[in-house]
């Protein structure tokens, strides 16, 4: 029987995970090849232990019997880049030692992913944060919806990571902070040299308890080393009560503003119509390059307004690549005279200022109004026409882009 060189079909192997981009198909197609021949067998298995995804007990209790302590499939996790781990609705609570368990065990994990509680589950050992040093190249931490036992065990996660230069957090929890927040959050922390991340992202709710979790954690932060090593930086507030509107610096706190002036990125979103917080904010990003703004709330005449007065406060505008305005219609039917105001805009984009300006993209979430057009070109031309004729200086220079999507209630 012919067989294919060894170099050629793990180069087919290999390619399957860029081909089916992280879809369902991608562990099929990896398991079909593994079941061709003893040959194609161990290069299969590699590319399978890139990611782990851990979502129940019995499943870290198979990783454990049959690949850690196996001579044969330990191996195997060498291979691991990503670890993810969840626990399903509804499940007891449990603790699984697996920081303790697989330290020294996974040298090239990059990216560790905790969900829906997972991290009570998997960190809850006293000496999970002493032993997380052992994933040493770990430069990527999601920590989405999780409750810690205390602040200060999130902070020796975080310190304890030596190579951590990314950090998505949404909604992490821990016991209420007090009512009047002291001055100093960092319960005695001095500028100490972890972590210094480069991408933070923050999603925090605008309830008066998650607004000191995020104040505490920010302050905390500031007197890190990421003070002055963060580029990438994304805040978003959010609130389950329709209508909330809350000044942004209110949320995060005055110590947002210690992450300013090395900043080369920034998204927001934005909830009030007017902050002058918010503006003396902008006035620290001196390196900025990309600007992103997010408006919760519906299109309004003043959404416009906010956009112009906030990229003027900008210190140095001529550094400006990109301009994202991602605006929402999604309660109320988009009707274009929601772009009135619009040429606040176009002024204040203007060529002496904003030299190195390359792309201004306005994307718009909307609900359809009955009998109107649907998303695609019926709607976005129509749109571009109105914004063509609000927006001609910055048309002239053919940096404008507009994309719409239908927000389905």
């Amino acid at each position: 029987m012919p067989t294919f060189p060894t170099e050629l079909f793990e180069q087919i192997i290999a390619w399957i995970p860029d081909v089916c981009h992280g879809s369902h198909e991608e562990d099929h197609a990896l398991l079909t090849c593994s079941l061709v021949c003893s040959a194609w067998l161990p290069a299969s298995r590699r590319q399978l232990f890139q990611t782990l995804y851990i979502k129940t007990p019995e499943r870290y209790d198979l990783l454990v019997s049959r690949v850690l302590h196996s001579e044969k499939m330990r191996i195997y996790l060498l291979s691991v880049r990503t670890v993810e781990f969840a626990t399903q609705s509804g499940t007891p609570a449990f603790g699984r030692p697996f920081v303790l368990e697989f330290a020294g065990h996974l040298p090239n994990v990059t990216d560790i992913l905790f969900l829906e509680g997972s991290a009570e589950a998997y960190l809850s050992q006293p000496a999970s944060g002493l032993a997380i040093s052992r994933f040493a190249l770990v430069r990527s931490l999601s920590i989405l919806d999780c409750e810690f036992l205390s602040f200060g065990a999130l902070r020796r996660i975080l310190t304890s990571l030596p190579s951590l230069d990314n950090l998505e957090l949404d909604s992490p929890s821990w016991p209420d902070p007090a009512a009047e927040l002291s001055p100093s959050l960092s319960h005695g922390a001095s500028t100490v040299r972890r972590p210094a991340l480069l991408g933070l992202n923050v999603m925090w709710e605008t309830k008066s308890s998650d607004r000191r979790r995020a104040q505490q954690f920010i302050a905390w932060l500031s007197e890190t080393a990421t003070s002055s090593s963060l580029l990438d930086l994304e805040v978003v507030p959010y609130s389950r009560t329709r209508g909330q509107q809350i000044r942004f610096m209110a949320i995060f706190g005055s110590s947002l503003s210690c992450f300013g002036r090395g900043l080369r990125r920034l998204n927001i979103r934005v909830v009030e119509r007017d902050n002058p917080e918010l503006e003396r904010f902008f006035c620290t990003l001196t390196s900025l390059k990309v600007l992103g703004l997010e408006f919760e709330s519906a299109i309004r005449p003043d959404t416009w307004v906010q956009s112009e007065r906030l990229v003027h406060s900008l210190p140095r505008p001529t550094q400006l690549v990109e301009l994202y305005i991602d605006v929402g219609s999604v309660y109320i039917p988009l009707k274009l005279p929601k772009f009135d105001a619009l040429e606040a805009l176009d002024a204040a984009l203007r060529l002496e200022l904003f030299q190195a300006l390359q792309t201004v993209k306005i994307h718009v979430d909307y609900c359809k109004e009955e009998g109107g057009p649907e998303q695609g070109p019926a709607l976005t031309e129509s749109m571009l026409s109105v914004i063509k004729n609000k927006l001609p200086e910055l048309f002239v220079r053919n940096i404008i882009e507009v994309s719409a999507v239908r927000y389905k209630l």
